[in-house]
């Protein structure tokens, strides 16, 4: 395991926070980016909300017992339909994560690779919260616009 948890935050760049993690940000719009680095735990799932104060955005979730990662969003408060991807992820390795907001669509690399693309379905600039729960260790999140 990476760090013990300390949980240093300089601006926009926290380092080994606690789970869950909250990180505030004032929307994610045209060329925002949310950089990642962390170790999927033993747990079965973990997932990353970008959350506006009504909706949840993109909703990435880590599905170690299905072996996929879900894709989805909300809208007044009800799930959208799903999108489904092979899991990129195996237990306790580390990996970089990255979401690129790029003109309504949210780009999703695993390592510096392509993974998805996620069409907004919300608007991403309303985003003033980003949460990270479940079987997850953040190394890093940074945030930059």
């Amino acid at each position: 395991m990476i760090g013990g948890g300390a949980g240093i935050s300089f601006r926009n760049e926290f380092f080994n926070p606690q789970t869950p993690v909250n990180v505030p940000v004032q929307g994610f719009s045209n060329g925002a980016r949310l950089r990642l680095v962390l170790l999927p735990t033993s747990e079965p799932r973990f997932h990353i909300n970008l959350r506006t104060p009504d909706d949840i955005v993109l909703h990435f979730n880590a599905r170690f017992d299905e072996g996929a990662v879900v894709n989805n969003s909300t809208s007044g408060g009800g799930w959208q339909s799903e999108d489904r991807f092979d899991l990129p992820f195996e237990q306790n390795k580390i990996y970089t994560l990255e979401f690129v907001s790029n003109d309504g669509i949210i780009s999703i690399s695993v390592n510096g690779n392509h993974f998805a693309d996620f069409v907004e379905r919300t608007p991403s600039h309303g985003v003033h919260l980003i949460e990270i729960e479940g079987g997850v260790h953040v190394h890093s999140a940074h945030v930059s616009h």
